[in-house]
């Protein structure tokens, strides 16, 4: 399995990560380089062909300036959406952690 980076077909901004069989071939409008900078998120993510480009802080903040506010207390559904996408980041970590590992235990096994 490996994870996959979806982007927009015409804005090419960052929509969300999935999972696919090894054989599968990547759609078009994905990637598997992950929408990060020196291991941490990015604002804004925009995929250039290469790479993640992402906005500064201050662009970033004036672009959302004007976005509606999330009430005070967030819905039931609005919290298991995000219980949801933390659990899918841990996972995503916890199964690129495996992949390390095996990684590692492969070349080990090789050079015995």
């Amino acid at each position: 399995m490996k994870t996959i980076y979806f982007y927009d077909v015409n804005t090419k901004s960052f929509m969300y990560s999935d999972l696919i069989k090894d054989e599968v071939e990547i759609p078009v409008n994905a990637t598997t380089i992950p929408p990060e900078a020196d291991g941490r998120g990015m604002y804004d993510p925009t995929w250039d062909g290469e790479k993640w480009v992402e906005l500064s802080e201050s662009d970033w903040i004036a672009k959302h300036k004007n976005d509606p506010q999330e009430p005070a207390n967030p819905s039931d559904v609005q919290q298991a959406i995000t219980a949801l996408g933390l659990q899918t980041g841990n996972n995503t970590e916890i199964i690129r952690q495996l992949q390390l590992a095996i990684t590692a235990l492969a070349q080990n096994q090789g050079g015995k």
